[in-house]
């Protein structure tokens, strides 16, 4: 029972994994058409502006702008038209006093001009347009740079890559980019009541959800499979894959149970990095380092393992990629009170309802979680250690329940 008699804070945990030397995640060169979802390794700044040229933002047609001067309906401005530009036309024309180009959206701006009057603003008759308005310097004309300037910085490192930042890079002058490997995670579940022979027996249920809930573009989750309640098999485990994953998770046997034996398997192999953390759910996740890389120790039920693994994750994956893990936080009212216990750091899943006008929050669990709750939940919250919960007044924060 002494297992758990001296565990350690959330922040205390937090700090002991970014504090860590681990095994770095190395860096590799993609293109940018392939680069959706993975973690930059280098800063993009754009090669060049954009548009690189002025160009026509409508259909219309260009003009100098101070030809335009004193045109109003009572007295219109005649433009001959002496040519026609479209998007991607070679033609370059230049214009004179009282011409005009027939040009289309995205057609580069014919030297001399500086505006566009808009097609239907314009009188056409054979050969000529009138119009019956000034035109300022400038109207419906897209500028160099405008879209993006020479040198902004598109990507940091350690921002995940979106489908903008793609597009931004592409369109100025970038085609390939540095970014961190593929981070491969493993995970396999413990316990005899996973086997057929066992009469309690039970779906392995925490690998797929781990799989669901955490993979993405930058990291792959591979099920390991199920491991008997033995050391020996643990063991066994974690030396077959260990060289070929960059982490590892190991799910079940980490409570007081008498089959609840990866601490010591694992204290066999690994250094031990924290071992029971003041978390609500999560008490006794734990973490293991072999050879620079994480072995995480989770709960074998489904969501007190996502949530352990959602407190924890962040900070390796920081650590050894940069990433910059931003969640989707939204502050909102709580329309009933919220409960927690002082001294430890709790996972509040909450349901958004409506509040007066608004929007608030209520909890969906006062306890453990169960998956039921994950279900039911738009939001989680997490209530600080030295905070005893809230009051139904209070604005809390609500993280995304999907963050990775």
């Amino acid at each position: 029972m002494s297992r758990f008699l001296n565990l350690i804070s959330y922040s205390d945990a937090i700090g002991r994994i970014k504090g860590r030397d681990w095994k770095q995640i190395d860096d590799e060169i993609i293109t940018v058409s392939s680069s959706l979802g993975r973690i930059a390794s280098e800063n993009v700044a754009a090669k060049m502006p954009l548009p690189t040229r002025e160009r026509s933002l409508v259909d219309g047609f260009a003009i100098r702008s101070s030809d335009a001067i004193g045109a109003q309906r009572e007295s219109p401005v005649t433009f001959r038209i002496v040519g026609r530009k479209e998007a991607g036309s070679g033609v370059n024309f230049r214009i004179s006093k009282g011409q005009c180009v027939e040009i289309y959206t995205g057609a580069a701006m014919p030297e001399g001009s500086d505006a566009v009057v808009m097609a239907e603003d314009s009188i056409q008759d054979s050969g000529t347009i009138s119009i019956t308005g000034e035109v300022s310097t400038g109207t419906n004309v897209s500028k160099v740079g405008q879209d993006i300037s020479r040198n902004y910085p598109i990507l940091q490192k350690g921002d995940r890559i979106k489908p903008m930042h793609i597009a931004a890079m592409l369109s100025s002058g970038t085609l390939h980019v540095w970014v961190k490997k593929t981070i491969i995670c493993g995970v396999f579940s413990t316990g005899n009541e996973l086997f057929n022979f066992s009469q309690d027996h039970l779906y392995n249920s925490a690998e797929p959800a781990i799989k669901a809930f955490f993979e993405s573009q930058y990291i792959k989750i591979r099920m390991l499979g199920k491991c008997r309640d033995s050391e020996e098999d643990i063991e066994q485990k974690v030396s077959r894959w260990i060289n070929t994953m960059d982490a590892m998770i190991i799910t079940g046997g980490t409570s007081l149970g008498r089959y609840d034996l990866v601490p010591e398997s694992l204290s066999k192999m690994a250094g031990q990095v924290f071992g029971g953390v003041r978390t609500r759910p999560g008490r006794t996740a734990a973490l293991y380092s072999i050879s620079g890389k994480p072995v995480f120790s989770v709960s074998g039920f489904p969501s007190s393992a996502i949530i352990s693994l959602w407190l924890f994750l962040p900070g390796y994956l920081h650590s050894v990629t940069g990433l910059n893990v931003f969640d989707r936080v939204r502050m909102m009212p709580l329309a009933s009170e919220l409960h927690s216990k002082a001294g430890y750091t709790s996972v509040v899943p909450v349901k958004i309802t409506r509040k007066g006008d608004g929007e608030g929050v209520v909890p969906v669990s006062h306890g453990s979680i169960r998956m039921v709750d994950l279900l039911e939940a738009d939001g989680l919250v997490l209530v600080p250690d030295s905070v005893e919960g809230y009051s139904g007044e209070s604005h809390v924060e609500v993280h995304e329940v999907s963050r990775f």
